[in-house]
């Protein structure tokens, strides 16, 4: 019984040692940069503004970029952006990856509006909207 047990015991830590197939797949989400911001410096109250921001990933393993703005108050407004990375072997293009978004802001009171872009490695951007009454 005792051998027994010792070579279910060697299987076990010879399969968890192998790598089957050879190899090493990588796949989750993560935060990337938002690179560049287009918000105009002000604008009449009622007017659409259309804010453009880009999101930029390192390399060919980064794919599906999402740009996503939440308001934490009523004139903060956070940016934030994440990725899909996938590799295997670790092994990438060596391209830029970017996406766009345009946002339509339409403002409901007069005042300065602070658009905060978080990045994974970028310090946090501040874009400043200010919005008057025609």
């Amino acid at each position: 019984m005792k051998k027994l047990h010792l070579v279910f015991a060697l299987f076990v830590l010879l399969a968890a040692s192998c790598n089957i197939g050879g190899e090493n797949y990588s796949r989750y989400y993560s935060y990337v940069n938002i690179d560049q911001t287009i918000v105009p410096d002000s604008a009449r109250l009622g007017d659409t503004i259309d804010l453009y921001f880009r999101a930029g990933a390192p390399n060919g393993c980064w794919s599906d970029l999402q740009i996503y703005l939440y308001p934490y108050n009523d004139t903060i407004f956070v940016l934030e952006a994440i990725g899909l990375y996938e590799s295997y072997e670790g092994i990438c293009p060596e391209i830029y990856v970017t996406s766009d978004t345009i946002f339509r802001f339409v403002p409901d009171t007069a005042r300065e509006y602070i658009f905060a872009s978080q990045s994974a490695t970028l310090n946090t951007k501040l874009d400043t909207l200010r919005i008057v009454n025609p």
